[in-house]
């Protein structure tokens, strides 16, 4: 038996034990999103373990079991295969212009150099339908072997992602897959955050910087967008399952991380001596960083969290500001692993439907250490410097 299936056997042994998680009322009266589902018995116990760290918190969109993605290897003689292949691949984004993105996209194409796929085309929808249906189309031309793509919106792409595949593209999607497609016929797997656990460790680090005692609100993404449903969740089962003192009353969305300003302001006006917020990931959370300074809020009475480990949020945590913790994907692995459950498929070899990339629970503590993680590098000379004021 492997160590993963091991640890898998026990954590499963071990939530099968744990009593139901009393459900505290730290988030009663606040109205949740359209989509939002209250958080499964599974969910719960599972929020309720002190150390998430060698567990896979997330289960697929059809309820796929979620496998590491440290265990997805390239053997040599697969390796021989996959260059002997001479493939191509299309790269199509949802966005561009945060680090995630531009992460991820590193992590795309330094692997398929590594393997010896060509990229024949990279598109950016910057947050449009339409503009991705058009790139899908415009994409299909090529013919790629392959093709990487996060849908914005699982149902009104759909028949664009169902064309590509239909015509012999093979397809790995990033976060979420489209409507009508089903893995290992239409499309290849799933490579995501493991994101009700990055959800829960958000809640771990608001909770922590306003020691464990106060009022809270947090700031969704409003579209039906599986990987944020599932922070968000991840952040409610964890409040209840460990916070009892930490009250969540407000929710707010927005439907552009450009309006997370204005939506912190109208939080901020109606709860103006809340403790602190869950603010999406990096953009809406800075936006948020501008209202409290509006509001005459201080990074000593008012915290910030969000997910995503971008420079901007870094930059303000180095310095003590609003940010005190971000709860962080792995942008470059999940690129890395993406290109090789990629090459995989093509090679006609079976690979895991729903893979996932543990996230990082980031403070100022351990910044340097986590900078380095997640981009490879040494902190910036300006963030160090922060950090030693």
């Amino acid at each position: 038996m492997s160590l993963h299936v091991l640890k898998k056997a026990l954590v499963t042994m071990v939530v099968a034990s744990l009593p139901m998680a009393a459900l505290a009322d730290n988030t009663e009266g606040v109205k949740h999103p359209l989509w939002y589902k209250e958080p499964s018995e599974k969910t719960m116990k599972l929020a309720a373990i002190d150390d998430l760290t060698d567990v896979v918190v997330s289960d697929g969109q059809r309820g796929e079991e979620g496998f590491p993605a440290s265990r997805i290897a390239i053997t040599d003689e697969q390796l021989a295969k996959i260059k002997a292949g001479n493939f191509t691949v299309a790269i199509s984004m949802g966005w561009l212009g945060d680090d995630w993105a531009s992460q991820q996209l590193i992590g795309l194409k330094e692997n398929f150099e590594k393997l010896g796929i060509k990229v024949v085309a990279e598109t950016n929808a910057n947050w449009d339908d339409a503009k991705q249906i058009a790139d899908l189309e415009a994409i299909s031309v090529l013919k790629p072997d392959l093709l990487v793509s996060i849908p914005l919106n699982g149902k009104t792409t759909a028949s664009a992602y169902k064309r590509l595949s239909e015509a012999g593209t093979k397809v790995v999607f990033i976060d979420q897959a489209v409507e009508g497609m089903d893995p290992g016929k239409d499309y290849a797997a799933i490579i995501s955050s493991d994101n009700l656990a990055l959800g829960m460790y958000l809640a771990d680090l608001l909770a922590e910087s306003i020691n464990y005692k106060g009022n809270v609100a947090a700031l969704y993404f409003a579209n039906d967008f599986y990987v944020t449903n599932l922070r968000y969740e991840g952040f409610i089962a964890r409040l209840r399952a460990k916070y009892p003192d930490v009250k969540l009353v407000a929710a707010a969305g927005h439907d552009d991380p450009n309006k997370g300003q204005e939506v912190a302001q109208g939080v901020l006006a109606r709860y103006p001596d809340i403790d602190g917020m869950y603010a999406s990931w990096s953009i809406p959370a800075m936006g948020a960083v501008t209202a409290a300074n509006v509001n005459g809020r201080t990074p000593s009475d008012f915290k910030i969290v969000n997910e995503n480990f971008d420079q901007i949020v870094a930059l303000n945590m180095a310095q003590n500001g609003f940010i005190a913790g971000i709860s962080s994907q792995r942008p470059y692995d999940q690129g890395t692993a993406e290109a090789k459950i990629g090459a995989l498929t093509l090679i006609g070899e079976t690979v895991p439907p729903y893979v996932v990339v543990p996230p990082l629970a980031v403070k100022r503590a351990n910044l340097p250490q986590s900078y380095k993680t997640i981009y490879r590098i040494d902190l910036p000379q300006e963030m160090s410097s922060a950090l030693s004021q």
